[in-house]
């Protein structure tokens, strides 16, 4: 049998709009396992915030961190953290601009400042863990990657080292991840691992930190409620994550 891996982005892709998962969805990834394919999930939330979908799905490999991290069998394969330097260059900017920054390690999220009400609001959105206040984190730790936010009109007034990507997940939410790695590179590690060729690689997606996934997999999916951009860079468009994406894409392909 040839291994097979199929790849989900979690918000807006796995879950619906309103976080949740669809029948379909679930009846899907069932359908996957029992066909002894590989289901990972890849996604810009570190280890603690990924948990849930984790479990409930019992899923035994993942990618994290916007491919900074990828676990096979629940050990981790691939590692790749930012930079203390270029970090520290960072925070400076971060504190002379008043932006909240928050440090990502794989079980929890660092804040270098105390939150402000719209950083809250859009950590709310992904129905963030509990933020511990840690001004100095960075300093000690490995980091793989860190959230800033801030209006786009505010872009140009940060230093945007040659290491670090610059990701938008929100209109004032930024990831900030190694400019070598995405999604694509830590789901190609996740598949060396599991010895499946890159053609058989599924991956599904619908942000702008899913494009690189999208493009470089064996059939890049993109849902119907990404973004015109996003689908330009996927093999084929579902439908979109309220109305049953993942199951008529997965059908569409022959996998189910």
């Amino acid at each position: 049998m040839v291994a097979r891996l199929a790849v989900f982005d979690i918000d807006d892709t796995l879950l619906s709009s309103n976080k949740t998962f669809l029948k379909s969805t679930l009846t899907s990834i069932k359908k996957l396992k029992q066909q002894q394919v590989n289901v990972a999930i890849a996604t810009g939330r570190n280890l603690a915030m990924a948990q849930a979908v984790i479990k409930r799905l019992d899923l035994r490999d993942f990618v994290l961190c916007n491919g900074s991290a990828a676990f096979a069998n629940h050990k981790q394969v691939h590692g790749h953290t930012l930079s203390r330097t270029n970090v520290r260059q960072l925070v400076q900017a971060a504190d002379a601009q008043d932006i909240n920054i928050i440090f990502e390690s794989l079980d929890g999220l660092h804040a270098h400042s105390a939150l402000t009400p719209t950083t809250q609001k859009v950590l709310a959105t992904f129905k963030a863990p509990q933020v511990d206040l840690a001004p100095d984190y960075y300093e000690k730790h490995n980091i793989y990657q860190a959230m800033m936010f801030y209006p786009r009109a505010m872009d140009q007034k940060l230093p945007h080292a040659d290491e670090f990507s610059f990701v938008r997940f929100h209109d004032y939410g930024v990831d900030i991840i190694p400019r070598v790695g995405s999604k694509a590179q830590g789901v190609a590690k996740l598949a060396a691992s599991l010895n499946v060729a890159p053609e058989n690689v599924v991956a599904f997606g619908d942000n702008q930190n899913d494009r690189e996934m999208l493009k470089s997999a064996g059939i890049g999916i993109a849902m119907g409620n990404a973004a015109p951009e996003i689908q330009a860079q996927a093999d084929m468009t579902t439908k979109d994550c309220d109305h049953d994406g993942i199951a008529h894409g997965l059908k569409t392909i022959g996998w189910i």
